[in-house]
């Protein structure tokens, strides 16, 4: 098979995040507080010993009962769960658990011809259930080849094991200057060079013409997903995946892509999901067994720190420097509502705050910023305040946050 045209290309659809070496560790020990002092001849000292400081990571401290010329007060109580505290230490007791599973729903279509059409103007919601313009949404639609019969790319893809792009054989991808709705395949190119086509290029011709073989290119084997994505680079921003294969019998040369519509709650015993004509994606979340963190009210500087985590609300390995981003927001909805609308869990909320994660270091969601420009202002008591952080969608593909949880305003 020819691969000269092709590049190695993997799409960010729910697949594996890369690795890379851990940063430095930190200390996480703290000290308790000090317990209130005592006023006049003891009386606070014999009254309460004051609240015990919060414990830094790793450990709490109980604050030192107040003293006066009275009775001396008691020791103070180990502080409480990070109330507070300005800083969130992410543990696994405070983050939720998320799983999801893909069904596709491959299609065949004839063998040898390139110009078997690609139709995605039906794209008129993506396969989180979230509206999509089939153009302004669009950018290039992605085209790719893996070794692998559709049950191995299925398993691989709910695995989520990161082995894909051991299988994929190339790709091409068609630019659609956000106004093109449908192109046939002869009109894919290279990425990067969208010109080299099968038109104009021989060795893209003698490439495809190898692929859509079923003779040089065993469809029992070998199989092909086209992917409309909202940008051009390669792996991010799939809207929707359509598997296929080449078949001998078939005479089918459109590829017709479909919307999407959200599953009711609780259909088939999951929290939600979608469904369309390409594939089924059902998910199970859980944000009720989560612990919420307790912060000081109306404080927009609170620190954000997940040195200790090494599990993902995915239940993987959390892999350093793989965060690029956190989200904090308020939401109206009840945590069975949110539970069960979760692939629009950002479309949800009118106050959504962002900061990008350059580093693994604590970040203080000070920065914080809504889409208006309007900054953070702390969480209170109006609503339901949710933290998540995410991994950079350039090494995972799988949208949902690493590290989900609820912010309790405490004083």
């Amino acid at each position: 098979m020819k691969q000269r045209f092709f590049f190695a290309f993997l799409p960010a659809f729910l697949l594996a995040c890369g690795e890379s070496d851990p940063p430095s560790g930190s200390s996480g020990a703290g000290a308790g507080a000090t317990g209130g002092t005592s006023a006049a001849g003891g009386m606070a000292g014999a009254t309460s010993g004051g609240t015990g400081g919060t414990g830094g990571s790793g450990g709490a401290a109980a604050g030192t009962g107040g003293a006066g010329a009275g009775t001396g007060g008691a020791s103070g109580a180990a502080g409480s769960a990070q109330c507070g505290s300005s800083t969130v230490v992410a543990q696994a007791a405070s983050n939720y658990t998320f799983a999801s599973n893909i069904t596709l729903k491959p299609l065949t279509i004839a063998p040898s011809d390139p110009e078997v059409t690609v139709d995605w103007s039906g794209l008129t919601t993506d396969f989180l259930g979230h509206a999509t313009s089939p153009t302004a949404d669009i950018a290039a639609v992605n085209l790719i080849v893996f070794s692998l019969t559709l049950a191995e790319f299925e398993e691989h893809l709910n695995a989520d094991d990161g082995t894909l792009a051991m299988h994929n054989q190339g790709a091409l991808q068609f630019v659609t200057n956000n106004t093109a709705t449908m192109s046939a395949i002869a009109d894919f190119g290279v990425p990067g060079t969208p010109e080299n086509n099968y038109r104009t290029s021989v060795d893209v011709q003698e490439a495809v013409d190898d692929y859509l073989d079923p003779v040089a290119t065993d469809p029992a084997e070998n199989m092909f997903v086209v992917m409309p994505s909202d940008n051009f680079e390669p792996g991010t921003g799939s809207r929707m995946v359509q598997a296929f294969t080449v078949d001998p019998a078939s005479t089918n040369t459109a590829i017709t892509i479909g919307a999407s519509t959200a599953l009711a709650p609780g259909a088939n015993g999951h929290t939600g999901g979608t469904d369309s004509p390409q594939m089924t994606v059902t998910y199970d979340v859980d944000l009720e067994a989560l612990t919420p963190v307790a912060v000081p009210a109306a404080t927009p500087a609170l620190t954000v720190d997940w040195s200790q985590m090494t599990t993902n609300g995915l239940g993987r390995p959390w892999v350093p420097r793989s965060l690029n981003r956190a989200l904090v927001g308020r939401y109206r909805q009840s945590l069975t509502e949110l539970e069960n609308q979760f692939l629009g869990l950002e479309s949800l909320s009118e106050d959504i705050y962002s900061i990008e994660l350059p580093t693994d270091e604590p970040i203080s969601l000070a920065g914080a910023m809504s889409e208006a420009g309007q900054p953070f202002p702390g969480v209170d008591d109006d609503g339901v305040w949710v933290l998540a952080l995410f991994c950079d969608p350039s090494y995972c593909g799988n949208p949902a946050p690493w590290y989900l949880t609820i912010l309790e305003p405490c004083n």
